[in-house]
Formats: structure tokens, C-alpha cells, sequence
């Protein structure tokens, strides 16, 4: 009789790891509760709510909102109004 091994799930690729807000912060070389505030103002990396208390962000949504704000000379830092 053969054996049926049971499939496993695919694991995430690196870009798509989930980080919790202390990975994340530590990550952007920031304060968990200043991804807080930036979540409240909308100003952060996007992120995704596991539920009330639970806050994940995924690595290419940090990678993104980087390279969003990432400058070549100082002439560009008021362009977009951050």
C-alpha cells in the first residue's frame, strides 16, 4: 500500500514574510509606537490587521514604502510634501 504524503503549505517567499511591529520597527531603526502613530496617520508602511490586535506588515510593503522615499539630492525633499 502507498503511502499519500499530505501536501504542505507553500512557505512565503522573503518578500512576502509577515513581521510583527516590533520586527518592523526594528527593521526601519524606529520605535514600535512610531509605527503606531504612522499608523494612525495613515503616513507608514501599509500593514494588515490579523485582528484588534494583531498587526503584521509585509517585508515588500516595508521595501516599497522605502524606495518611495528614497531621494537623490536634497532638492527633492519637498516635492511631495513629506
Amino acid at each position: 500500500m502507498a503511502y499519500k504524503q499530505k501536501s504542505r503549505p507553500r512557505p512565503l517567499a522573503d518578500t512576502d514574510k509577515l513581521c510583527s511591529a516590533d520586527e518592523a520597527a526594528e527593521l526601519l531603526g524606529v520605535a514600535p509606537q512610531t509605527l503606531a502613530h504612522w499608523r494612525v496617520r495613515g503616513t507608514g508602511p501599509r500593514y494588515i490587521t490579523l485582528s484588534a490586535r494583531c498587526v503584521r506588515y509585509r517585508a515588500s510593503d516595508i521595501r516599497t514604502w522605502l524606495d518611495d522615499r528614497a531621494k537623490d539630492s536634497t532638492a527633492e525633499n519637498g516635492r511631495d510634501g513629506q
